[in-house]
């Protein structure tokens, strides 16, 4: 009885250290990715998952706990767990839905992405949405662009500022082919850094 209670408990214990970063798979068998929501839509402070401990921080820069000093987020925004973007962190998305709490998974579809400069690196932005939510009818950026062209230059917008002006250059976008393709190679440099076959 008491080996059973201790199993039990250190099951409970290794979900609950579990880093979102690599414990759960990218994708779902019915073609939706896994979303982990660090920011809220509506909301400007900055939390990141820490790639050492695995827990969900309020990222801090010089002492201080950071903030957007810009307009609260457009959508959720988190990362595709079991990713690894060129940057060495996670596949970054923005979905289009209302506030889901920090902290959580969510199951998503991603229709595009933005290409963006950042300095001198490529920071590519996936745009997702929910399954079941208000843009569900939603199937490609295309569609997007022709139905609510006004959200797609929201985000554009949003993430061309958010840093200060100049700081992030919009490229182009990218459609659903061209996302999926590179979220695909981003969870084979996963593997890779994972030693996974």
């Amino acid at each position: 009885m008491k080996i059973h209670i201790f199993i039990l408990l250190l099951s409970m214990l290794s979900r609950l250290l579990a880093s979102p970063l690599h414990e759960t798979p990218y994708r779902n068998p019915d073609g939706s990715y896994n979303f982990f929501i660090e920011i809220p839509a509506g909301t400007q402070q900055k939390w990141e998952v820490n790639k050492r401990s695995g827990k969900l921080e309020w990222e801090e820069k010089d002492g201080k706990k950071r903030v957007v000093q810009f307009l609260p987020y457009p959508g959720n925004y988190g990362f595709i767990p079991s990713t690894l973007a060129g940057d060495g962190d996670p596949v970054d998305v923005i979905t289009l839905d209302g506030e889901v709490r920090r902290g959580k998974f969510s199951k998503v579809r991603i229709i595009g992405a933005m290409d963006f400069l950042d300095g001198d690196q490529e920071d590519i932005k996936f745009i997702g949405l929910d399954p079941n939510g208000v843009f569900k009818r939603i199937e490609s950026i295309e569609q997007l662009m022709f139905k609510h062209p006004a959200a797609l230059e929201i985000l554009k917008c949003w993430f061309s500022n958010y840093k200060g002006s100049g700081k992030m250059i919009f490229r182009k976008y990218l459609n659903l082919e061209q996302a999926n393709a590179i979220i695909y190679i981003s969870y084979g440099r996963w593997k890779k850094y994972k030693g996974i076959k």
